[in-house]
């Protein structure tokens, strides 16, 4: 494996010595093989010690907190957390016309509430529990609605519990909050209010897709009365059912206050803790019932700073310290909550360093302490700095499609690095522990810390050590995407050169986030990082939360005696080096990782690069953007030329949703959210640029789909490369189904093979033309890797491989939907519309080669009592040859 992993002597460096070491590997205006080797891999040559190769093992432990560094130690309230049956607001609120789906709760907040059905009580996450965001009061404070009585068991392990249908939102709305509204404020209020929840929702959709939801005020002397208010009119209506009235009425509301941090800072005292609290719910404009209605948590926070202005951060072997000190509990439970296999317990690396992190800890009923702590974290503010939610991220980042253009380095990387470089001149960073407590806590929890046991749980870098780390290894990333960039395609579109881009894009986005650590990150990690046997490795250096020896049951044990001998353990991704290394790399003309190790395949593939196969990968980057390392560098290639037109809606008047999977419960999934974010760390998305619902998104992707079926229509052999389409390219370019239910083919084609098909047939290409999930297109497939349309499809089948259900609704409504029409061509495996003469099928105009075969023709499919007309026509000269578009 020495090939593959490095066994060189290892050799101890701080931070500071790591990028000294760089530095004088750092060629400004070019670039150092030695320098991406030693930054990724760790990997250098001792030019003091007769050129002999080592490994690099990163100790920051180095940079523990000296006992003469000053610091100061100060408390704040960070957020609040209300349930109750009514809205406790002392202010005015402005709240949703109807109710929608977009705002609902969707992450865990790590409490839960109980549920009773029948006599079993079961205790639920709130974000499992269908609710919806009804409106929002103050700078940044929310009110969603949940509804209890719509969960269930299953309901609730669905890939969107929290969602309510259409339905259920529109019965809530019309019998419960208009007329509440109708009674409250008076009915000439009630008419500016939308008179059903389809008419808002007719109303709100834009024209290009997305919904521009409407908001109402409610004014202060009536929010409180507004929840009984509902509940009141539900039970008066004679006209709804008993089992609707018992859900829609059986609410509760979540306050939550965010977004709050620092506005509270006062001293570790009880004094000021009680003033500072009751200061806070009254600056949130929350009633002077808080707490006694409802169930309240508080999230309050001890902020160490450096006196000195250096950057701190949590040690990650004395995580259990800090944990024992906040929760107060013994040191056997400390130890077993926040273990690196303990379910409890997520660790947080920060900037690759295995022996640096952060935690986020939900200790259980057994472990919660006096203070009854519900959730606990650990991080550090430098994280703010490049804090930015945006389409599932936290922070800055660099996506593999920037990675793989011709323009190098990445905007995104110039980005980051500009911040990592300002940062270093005025951003420390300061280590915060959150703890969520029950409201009669709020005043008592973290105030009896012992701050020289603190001490020795942290770390300390000078602003120079800890951004010129983090900027040496983005300097090592970016000079490695630029050397792929410029290098020969055939080298550049290698497994191992594609895995070493994806790693290169993991890297950039874990060196100030979390590390994503989902399936595919799992799967890339495999690939590209050191591995090790599973059998008594520690947990400390591996690298995600995975099985090993230690973990199996008992009777694997006895199945391996019973076998007479010992089993193959699975090998495990690690870091031993104290520092996210990656395996070992070949630089050369294209950076790549060595030959012979693991490969990144399948859906961990689609997940890194769009949804695309390897195959798929190979014709887009062929044709577009790769260029040789003696082409001028700075060329910014076009690469959209001779692609497949994408549809476009030129009338710009709203067009109807073709498919209706919403009334099935189906949406699209959401973003991705790190679960280990704050309560404040909501992306707030453009109101107006809403995301399309499952139905306008099948929609577009239908429409999409007929255009590119007409435009990869084929063109005879000869010079003249005349098509056998009659339809020109306006006619292509439609977006509708018309021309596959005319049967009029003489309008049609300029030579057509048909033959009347059963359902089956027509079932073998719908196969093709939408592959189901799990199978396998040939390497050889024609039209239908540059088809927008396909590779839409396979983004949508690869991004909801957790909800089959979706999937297969979606397909079977495109199926359903593709049954309307009279004809279809006669899709293979290999290509989209074959054209050599086949038995059974009959050509028009007939027509016979020299050899008595029938001439070639575009190859269709009727339906089983289809038809054909072939009418006298004038003679029209054949649309020109469309030429073999691009992707």
């Amino acid at each position: 494996m020495s090939q593959l992993y490095n066994d060189n002597p290892i050799v101890s460096h701080t931070l500071a010595e790591f990028t000294a070491r760089a530095n004088k590997l750092y060629v400004p205006d070019g670039v150092d093989d030695a320098f991406i080797r030693l930054a990724l891999t760790g990997e250098y040559t001792d030019v003091d010690d007769d050129n002999k190769k080592k490994q690099v093992f990163l100790d920051p432990i180095q940079n523990i907190v000296e006992p003469d560094h000053s610091l100061t130690i100060s408390r704040d309230y960070d957020s609040v957390l209300g349930i109750a049956d009514k809205l406790l607001v002392d202010c005015p609120i402005s709240v949703f016309s109807v109710p929608h789906n977009f705002f609902a709760l969707k992450t865990n907040i790590h409490i839960q509430h109980s549920i009773v059905r029948g006599d079993t009580t079961t205790k639920v996450d709130y974000h499992r529990i269908p609710n919806f965001e009804f409106g929002n009061f103050g700078p940044r404070h929310s009110l969603n609605i949940f509804f209890p009585g719509l969960w269930s068991p299953l309901r609730g392990k669905s890939n969107q519990p929290y969602h309510l249908s259409e339905k259920e939102r529109a019965f809530w709305y019309e019998n419960g909050m208009r007329p509440a509204i109708a009674s409250l404020l008076g009915q000439s209020i009630a008419s500016e209010w939308p008179a059903t929840y389809e008419t808002e929702r007719i109303r709100a959709q834009k024209s290009r897709g997305g919904f521009a939801w409407g908001t109402k005020i409610i004014g202060r002397d009536v929010v409180d009365q507004l929840a009984d208010r509902i509940r009141t009119e539900l039970d008066e209506n004679p006209f709804v059912a008993a089992h609707d009235i018992a859900w829609a009425r059986n609410f509760f509301i979540l306050h939550t206050i965010r977004g709050v941090k620092h506005s509270s800072f006062h001293r570790v005292d009880a004094t000021s803790a009680e003033y500072y609290l009751t200061e806070f719910i009254q600056e949130a404009h929350l009633s002077y019932e808080v707490p006694e209605e409802g169930v309240w948590f508080v999230d309050v926070a001890i902020e160490i700073s450096s006196d000195e202005g250096a950057c701190l951060q949590w040690m990650t072997s004395t995580q259990h310290d800090v944990v024992q000190q906040a929760l107060r509990i013994s040191d056997e439970d400390a130890e077993r909550i926040s273990e690196p296999n303990s379910s409890k317990c997520d660790r947080d690396l920060v900037s690759h360093l295995t022996a640096i992190s952060g935690f986020r800890i939900t200790p259980g009923v057994r472990a919660q302490g006096e203070f009854e702590v519900a959730y606990l974290q650990a991080y550090t503010t430098d994280k703010s700095v490049l804090y930015n939610a945006d389409s599932g991220h936290h922070a800055k980042f660099l996506t593999t499609k920037e990675a793989m253009g011709p323009t190098q380095p990445a905007k995104s990387i110039t980005g980051i690095y500009t911040i990592y470089e300002e940062a270093l001149k005025a951003n420390s960073s300061s280590a915060r522990l959150e703890a969520r407590v029950p409201y009669q806590f709020a005043t008592k929890v973290l105030l009896e810390l012992e701050h020289d046991k603190l001490r020795d749980c942290l770390c300390s870098f000078t602003r120079q050590e800890w951004w010129s780390f983090r900027m040496t290894r983005l300097m090592a990333i970016s000079q490695t995407i630029s050397l792929q960039a410029l290098g020969p395609a055939n080298m550049r579109l290698a497994g191992e050169a594609l895995a070493l881009t994806a790693a290169c894009v993991w890297l950039t986005n874990g060196l100030h986030a979390r590390p994503d650590d989902g399936p595919s990150s799992r799967r890339l990690m495999d690939t590209v990082l050191p591995i090790t046997e599973a059998e008594g490795v520690t947990r400390d250096v591996l690298a995600y939360n995975t099985a090993i020896r230690g973990d199996w049951e008992e009777e694997e044990e006895e199945e391996e005696e019973e076998d007479g001998g010992a089993v193959s353990h699975a090998r495990v991704a690690y870091n031993p080096y104290g520092c996210v290394f990656l395996r070992r790399m070949q630089i050369g003309d294209v950076p790549r990782l060595r030959y012979g190790g693991p490969a990144l395949v399948g859906l961990a593939f689609k997940h890194w690069f769009s949804g695309m196969t390897i195959k798929e990968v190979e014709l887009k980057y062929t044709k577009t953007g790769i260029i040789d390392k003696s082409a001028v560098a700075n060329i910014r290639f076009t690469t959209n030329k001779g692609k497949m037109p994408m549809y476009v809606n030129w009338t710009e008047a709203p067009e109807p949703d073709l498919f209706n999977l919403r009334a099935r419960g189906h949406s699209l999934p959401p973003p991705a959210v790190d679960d280990g974010s704050d309560i404040e760390d909501r992306e707030d998305p453009n109101p107006d640029e809403p995301k399309p619902t499952i139905d306008a998104f099948l929609s577009q992707l239908w429409r999409q789909f007929t255009i590119d079926l007409a435009g990869k229509s084929p063109n005879r052999e000869g010079s003249s490369r005349a098509s056998y389409f009659r339809l020109n390219v306006v006619q292509r370019r439609q977006g509708n189904d018309d021309i596959y239910k005319n049967l009029t083919f003489s309008e049609i084609f300029t030579g057509v093979a048909y033959r009347n098909a059963p359902a089956s047939d027509w079932q073998r290409a719908f196969k093709w033309l939408f592959p189901p999930p799990g199978s396998t297109p040939t390497n050889s497939a024609q039209n239908y890797p540059s088809c927008p349309y396909y590779i839409k499809w396979l983004a949508f089948m690869a991004e909801n491989e957790n909800n089959p259900a979706l999937v297969k609704d979606a397909r079977d409504a495109l199926w359903k939907r593709l049954r309307t029409w009279s004809w279809i061509p006669d899709a293979q495996q290999d290509k989209m519309w074959p054209t050599t003469g086949r038995k059974g099928f009959t050509r028009w105009p007939p027509g016979v080669k020299p050899d008595g075969k029938p001439e070639a023709a575009a190859r269709v499919l009727l339906k089983e009592h289809g038809k054909p007309l072939f009418p006298p026509v004038e003679e029209v000269v054949a649309a020109p040859a469309m030429e073999e578009e691009e992707d």
